[in-house]
């Protein structure tokens, strides 16, 4: 990064960041005057959508970027969102955005508000899926800040039906279809979490872990399937068992009678809008240029506002899979539950 340039600051939501082998940082640069950043995406799924707002500041990132005062308004932002709600389905709606603040633990080699409590605008007025909204924003000085984005359509999970298990070599999938038919997001992630409880010896409480495999991710174009009309990733089940291998937990932390639960395998497919994906692609394909090209849909600002939907379902890992564990990885200390 150059020095002594106009800097606007790098905010990562990382809720937001769906693409796990993407370069996801946010370097956003701008010359002149003070600049709002805007950085968020309306999710149809939440109870609670968020958005994070800040300034642009001129200085050394390195030196200013730990200075909260320096990137943060010191005053609350008229910031309002105008759509139609869940509530209210057939009117257009004027939402006020009200703030919270939500803490940062402190990291020393973190560049940004560690150990700070960071200011968010959200509302809990449920959005409508396929639907335009606008945000504006009014700032003390009398400009008006504006976006606008489409909602995504959420999905639903086809495949597996009741149970899931690990034992094929042979390749399979997970499908799902969108609400609307024919209706694709601009990019999908599949991910799964084997979710497990442990008791270590000597305690009497349970603690709940889960290991994380990321299992497909593709555009909604490559990943149709138009004699089903749904979407789909393949997969080898075998390659579970890898997964649980290189978790740090499972391989450094197993005590002699140690005891672990199944309790269930969760897939959690994630569709992200057009803008996110777009800049994102931008973002990657510049590689180790340092003067990154700005991509915006943000009116008399900068940044990205998105959208997001995203669906998950349990499945009881089949019994199969559960005795493999027992009988092929005794160190791990599997046992099952009789009810």
């Amino acid at each position: 990064m150059k020095k002594n340039k106009l800097f606007c600051a790098l905010f990562v939501i990382a809720s937001m960041l769906i693409f796990n082998s993407c370069n996801t940082d946010v370097n956003i640069y701008n010359e002149g005057e003070e600049t709002t950043v805007v950085y968020g995406y309306l999710d149809v799924d939440a109870d609670t959508n968020y958005l994070k707002i800040t300034k642009s500041f001129v200085g050394d990132v390195i030196e200013n970027g730990p200075n909260y005062n320096m990137s943060n308004y010191d005053y609350k932002l008229n910031v309002k969102l105008i759509g139609k709600f869940a509530d209210m389905p057939n009117v257009v709606s004027v939402v006020t955005m009200d703030t919270c603040h939500v803490h940062k633990p402190y990291d020393p080699n973190a560049i940004f508000y560690s150990g700070v409590d960071q200011v968010l605008y959200f509302t809990t007025r449920k959005l409508i899926e396929n639907e335009t909204y606008t945000l504006v924003i009014e700032r003390n000085d009398g400009e008006v800040i504006t976006s606008e984005v489409k909602t995504i359509n959420g999905s639903t999970i086809t495949l597996p039906y009741l149970n899931i298990s690990f034992e094929s070599q042979a390749t399979n999938q997970i499908k799902w279809k969108s609400n609307k038919l024919m209706e694709r997001a601009a990019f999908y992630e599949v991910v799964g979490y084997f979710h497990y409880g442990q008791l270590n010896p000597g305690e009497t409480d349970t603690v709940d872990y889960c290991v994380k495999w990321v299992l497909g991710s593709g555009t909604g174009d490559e990943l149709w399937n138009s004699s089903e009309y749904r979407m789909f990733v393949n997969y080898t089940p075998k390659n579970f068992y890898k997964q649980l291998q290189a978790d740090d937990n499972l391989t450094n932390n197993s005590p002699e009678w140690v005891q672990r639960f199944v309790k269930g395998f969760e897939i959690v497919v994630t569709a992200t809008g057009e803008e996110l994906y777009k800049y994102i692609l931008i973002q990657n394909s510049m590689g180790a240029i340092q003067d990154t090209p700005e991509y915006t849909n943000i009116e008399n600002g900068i940044g990205i506002l998105s959208s997001r939907s995203q669906c998950r379902k349990m499945f009881e890992v089949h019994d199969r899979s559960v005795s493999a564990l027992i009988r092929d990885y005794p160190q791990w200390g599997f046992v099952k539950i009789y009810e």
